[in-house]
């Protein structure tokens, strides 16, 4: 029984299961860790400065902290309970954890780790919508907003010590993007492309982030992928396949994480002639590939029609990159080729080398190397009169 007939059973190791964002999960790997550019110590540059709650306040009340909204994760997930515990702590002088921030523009701090513990002061000390609810020791002030609360508790709030750990301009971006995915280590801890969204903004005014929203939101991909956009899912999907057509295949090294990153950061530069560029491949991408599949584009559903239709990111960039490199004539000539190129794609997704491509550690260098390969080829050959 070869890999694909595997996959058909219930209990295989090869049987698909749901992400949570509505994708088929993902087998990257192991090596995908892999750190091969060791970092120069001497080039982090974090200051610890202690100081006191009215400081942080002062900054949200005038927007120079960046609670990044468009993380597509609320930044009210904490219960009421839970946040009127962590305004008791302030109240009764328990410490709290530390704060993180990327500093790098001191007009507009970037949150790192701490978004749950700020958006609650915000609510309860500036936008006044918080009220006290299931307090372990100061009972009497349950259903209490900020302004209820006598001065002297007004006060013990602005003056509560916190420490912040700011990271500071001249850091390279490469460890930022490890220092990210290091310091998160809350109950809420950022996603890969949500790093790269708040690291982006700090170069050419988040082009690169402004750039995947676009692209997330066009109908042509809305209608191939249904995908979630919360954790910014679909705007990663739309990432790998612009950064394989920017930096092509034979540039990756096994680790899709860091590709990616340097894919967000080279993105943030591109003049606006390449952007659209690339946004004329990837809709051209996306039309052919509803043209070709219908709701089956991207999913193993197009070869067992039992399957549930759900989303394959290899199987997404390897097809989705040569369909946007083809000229005018070539996309007529595989048009016309219809029938007999989706008779050789179901053949070539139940060859085994290639459906454990697009399977199992889907991230090492071979397996990307190989799907990109023999999807090209195919389509290739159907291009050509």
């Amino acid at each position: 029984m070869n890999t694909y007939h595997q996959a058909l059973e219930k209990d295989s190791p090869y049987c698909e299961e749901r992400d949570e964002d509505g994708s088929e999960k993902e087998n990257f790997g192991d090596m995908e860790e892999e750190q091969t550019e060791p970092f120069d110590p001497k080039k982090v540059d974090i200051q610890v400065t202690q100081s006191i709650m009215d400081a942080i306040i002062k900054r949200l009340r005038n927007n120079e902290i960046d609670l990044s909204p468009e993380f597509q994760r609320s930044t009210d997930l904490w219960e009421k309970k839970t946040q009127s515990r962590l305004i008791e702590s302030l109240l009764i002088n328990l410490p709290i954890p530390a704060f993180y921030f990327d500093a790098t523009n001191e007009d507009s701090w970037q949150i790192v780790d701490g978004l749950q513990r700020l958006s609650t002061i915000k609510h309860f000390v500036i936008d006044k919508k918080l009220k006290l609810t299931g307090l372990e020791f100061l009972k009497k002030y349950d259903n209490s907003t900020f302004d209820d609360l006598p001065r002297t508790l007004q006060r013990r709030i602005e003056e509560f010590p916190v420490t912040l750990y700011l990271i500071k301009p001249g850091t390279p971006v490469k460890m930022k993007y490890s220092l990210f995915h290091r310091i998160n280590t809350g109950g809420l801890i950022l996603k890969p492309q949500e790093i790269r969204h708040a690291i982006s903004h700090g170069i050419n005014k988040g082009q690169a982030a402004r750039f995947l929203k676009e692209l997330s939101e066009e109908p042509s991909f809305r209608k191939v992928v249904k995908i979630s956009s919360d954790r910014m899912s679909n705007r990663e999907l739309v990432l790998r396949h612009i950064a394989f057509a920017m930096e092509g295949v034979d540039s990756y090294k096994s680790s899709m994480v860091k590709f990616l990153d340097a894919a967000m950061e080279k993105l943030g530069k591109c003049r606006d002639s390449e952007l659209q560029e690339y946004k004329k491949g990837f809709l051209q991408a996306m039309d052919l590939a509803w043209t070709l599949f219908r709701e089956h584009a991207f999913k193993k559903s197009s070869v067992e029609s039992g399957r549930i239709k759900v989303v394959n990111k290899p199987l997404f960039e390897a097809l989705s990159v040569p369909l946007a490199q083809l000229d005018p004539l070539e996309k007529e000539i595989l048009l016309k080729n219809k029938e007999i190129f989706l008779k050789e794609f179901k053949e070539l997704m139940q060859n085994d080398s290639f459906y454990r491509s697009i399977s199992i550690s889907t991230a090492n260098k071979d397996q990307v190397d190989a799907r990109f390969k023999k999807i090209n080829e195919l389509v290739r050959k159907f291009c050509e009169e």
